[in-house]
């Protein structure tokens, strides 16, 4: 009876590689694909961006160029030329679409057109949720739903502003977050606001308005 001595255990290895060769080859060709395509695709989101961005800083460039001294109808030419331009970048993702929605709504803003301000300042917190940009679009949303007197929505974009990290203005956000409640007839939800800042604040200016509401309010 023929016998078989056991292989060694690189010889079983050999075997394997050897067995398997054109698999791993196979598997190899793919992660390498994968790894090029992701390398050209970053390459090419990076360098849309920054064309993007390059074109929104030309828009707004030319939009306040030397305005000091230019007539409210020149001013008014300009702006809306601005926001005919911005158009084409108002849907874009990234970062272009969040600076895109930014200047648009401060555009709108300054005219008092506070509906569409809100829906650019919208528009920037959503496409931006994890950046720097997103508490101070949640402020600004907020500040444009209020002048518009949608409360409901004012309320929603203080408390996103409001719990936002790091946001220099959390205290003024705050503050209009209780004021909002404050007009909607909700007492007990403003006094949480402002007890809370207070909490947080006590010594700011924005610490002392509340402590006023609240002696206001009566539970102080």
């Amino acid at each position: 009876m023929a016998t078989f001595e056991k292989a060694t255990v690189g010889e079983k290895i050999s075997n394997y590689v050897e067995n398997r060769q054109n698999v791993l080859i196979a598997i190899l060709a793919v992660v390498v694909a994968a790894v090029i395509a992701y390398t050209v695709a970053v390459t090419v989101t990076s360098k849309a961006n920054t064309k993007g961005l390059a074109a929104i800083d030309t828009i707004s460039y030319v939009m306040t160029q030397e305005s000091a001294s230019l007539s409210e109808e020149e001013l008014e030419m300009r702006r809306n030329k601005a926001l005919e331009d911005l158009s084409a970048y108002l849907e874009k993702g990234g970062i272009v679409g969040v600076r895109a929605n930014m200047l648009a709504g401060e555009i709108y803003y300054s005219v008092k057109d506070f509906k569409n301000s809100a829906k650019c300042w919208t528009s920037a917190a959503a496409k931006g949720k994890k950046s720097y940009t997103a508490p101070l679009a949640y402020f600004n949303a907020a500040v444009s739903y209020e002048n518009i007197n949608d409360l409901d929505n004012a309320e929603k974009y203080y408390k996103y502003a409001v719990s936002a990290k790091d946001f220099l203005m959390a205290s003024h956000a705050e503050f209009s977050l209780g004021r909002v409640r404050e007009a909607k007839g909700d007492t007990d939800g403003a006094i949480e606001a402002y007890r809370s800042l207070l909490g947080k604040n006590p010594d700011t200016s924005w610490g002392n308005l509340a402590k006023t509401r609240l002696i206001a309010l009566g539970a102080e």
